[in-house]
């Protein structure tokens, strides 16, 4: 019974634009009726509509009472709505009352007001699915202010900083995208499963399921398993017909909730890894100029004069950017440690670097900590040690690191673990053992983000092959010839 009673309230949406247009309708219908050019409208007439706009009314009153008892819908923009469709219902009825009296003076102030109700119960309907501020927020700034919309509201973010380490870790970064992604069903208006995310007190209290995150722990807050789960699964959130979160947008949330969900302090002060500080760069720099890139002439003169002092190959990586090769490799042992600091001079340039079979060591590596832009680094066959991989930690966009024939063990490959970007490994002919590459590749690896992954692109796969049409004109098949091995032979395989 409590189903069949929600079903009837989910008509309400369907209902509920039936009196609007008939009241509407007939409100323009009155006042063309005042000018000669157009027919007034009969006495039975208005009577048949004005019928049909009560009946209308009091059903989408009905159906929406269900809907709100029944449903998921909860706040003060609910109380508003519910309340100005009852009066409207109640309008509506005493303005068939006052036509069948034939009160012409009450007639026509009362149908204004039962058009005002009707508006502004629309008004509150529809800010309670699409937000309070769906219809003002992408006005122009000087308009909000004029109708009175709060800045917070405006464009529907904060003005965020312009250096992402002031930012505010829960106001800046992690609220605009529960607002984007969450509130739409976990707020003021609407908050399935008794869950609302529109605020920090909110959040703290949960919902009928218990509470949302466990500060600290990634893995065992609720927030973060219902993102995760297949885009199929009943209980995946966002629902799979709902916008879903970017890749970046859960690592955010996955890193705010392991750093203990904050509710105050700043971005620097939570101190991010770096995949995680890149990310709040892109979403941060609005409104800030992006970083000049070093001139290009000035540098490939720069490599030009090294590459003639250190007998080393220079190159640009493209033909309209700075970024530049640097390979050493046919110097040998004639380019060591003070070549390199030499060569440092254009280490914020420099993507590839090639020291493989040089005299570089452990302690020429401290100069690598210039090249914040390196994702290339090839170190085979030189005297590097697990002592010296520790200089490569500064280096945050690396990819590619090879350390063939070089002394490095499992120990050495700990330090790698502060690479974030370090994809490919080559450590071959060296005293890395199988468990420890695997240690390194597991940490390395986000295994579940993978997974989510997979599990996407088979719901994906799924959705496709629903969607495809296929069409069979019966065709004939020509005859396939199938040859038999001879007898006594159907057992001579293995």
């Amino acid at each position: 019974m409590e189903n069949l009673l929600l079903f009837f309230g989910r008509l309400h949406p369907l209902v509920v634009h039936l009196p609007i247009g008939i009241l509407l309708l007939l409100a323009l219908l009155e006042l063309a009726g005042r000018w000669s050019r157009f027919p007034r409208l009969g006495e039975a007439q208005r009577t048949a509509v004005l019928a049909c706009g009560a009946a209308a009314a009091v059903m989408a009153a009905g159906l929406g009472w269900l809907l709100a008892e029944r449903g998921d819908f909860s706040g003060t923009l609910l109380d508003r709505h519910r309340l100005l469709g009852f009066l409207t219902a109640g309008g509506a009825i005493a303005l068939l009352v006052v036509q069948g009296l034939r009160w012409q003076r009450v007639y026509a102030p009362l149908l204004a007001l039962t058009v005002g109700l009707i508006t502004a119960a629309g008004h509150y309907g529809g800010a309670m699915v699409h937000g309070e501020h769906y219809l003002t927020e992408l006005l122009p700034g000087k308009w909000q202010r004029a109708l009175g919309v709060p800045p917070s509201a405006m464009a529907g973010v904060r003005e965020l900083p312009l250096d992402p380490a002031t930012a505010q870790v829960f106001a800046d970064v992690v609220h605009p995208i529960l607002e984007q992604r969450c509130v739409a069903c976990h707020g003021e208006a609407k908050s399935q499963g008794d869950l609302r995310m529109d605020s920090w007190e909110a959040m703290l209290l949960g919902g009928k399921h218990g509470a949302l995150f466990k500060p600290g722990d990634v893995a065992g807050s609720r927030m973060i398993q219902r993102m995760l789960l297949p885009l199929d699964h009943e209980e995946r959130m966002p629902p799979k017909t709902k916008p879903q979160l970017s890749d970046e947008e859960l690592m955010l949330l996955e890193w705010w909730v392991g750093s203990g969900a904050p509710r105050i302090g700043t971005v620097a002060q939570a101190a991010p890894p770096p995949e995680v500080a890149d990310i709040l760069a892109e979403r941060m720099d609005a409104g800030r100029e992006e970083a000049p890139r070093p001139d290009r002439a000035a540098v490939l003169a720069q490599a030009a004069a090294l590459s003639a002092q250190l007998g080393i190959e220079i190159r640009p990586l493209s033909v309209d950017a700075p970024w530049l090769m640097v390979s050493a490799r046919l110097q040998l042992k004639q380019f060591g440690d003070a070549q390199l600091v030499t060569l440092a001079a254009l280490g914020p340039v420099i993507h590839w670097l090639d020291l493989g079979e040089t005299a570089v060591s452990d302690a020429g590596l401290a100069q690598l900590s210039t090249m914040s832009e390196l994702r290339r680094l090839q170190l085979d066959r030189t005297a590097v040690t697990d002592a010296g991989l520790a200089a490569l930690a500064p280096l945050a966009r690396l990819e590619s690191l090879n350390l063939f024939g070089t002394a490095v063990t499992d120990g050495g490959l700990v330090a790698l673990e502060a690479l974030p970007r370090l994809r490919r490994l080559h450590v071959w002919q060296t005293q890395v053992t199988p468990a420890g590459a695997q240690a390194l590749a597991k940490e390395q690896t986000d295994a579940r983000r993978i997974r989510r992954w997979e599990e996407e692109i088979a719901a994906r796969e799924r959705m496709i092959r629903a969607e495809q049409f296929e069409v069979t004109m019966g065709e004939t098949f020509p005859a396939v010839k199938v040859a038999f091995p001879p007898p006594g032979e159907e057992k001579a395989a293995p």
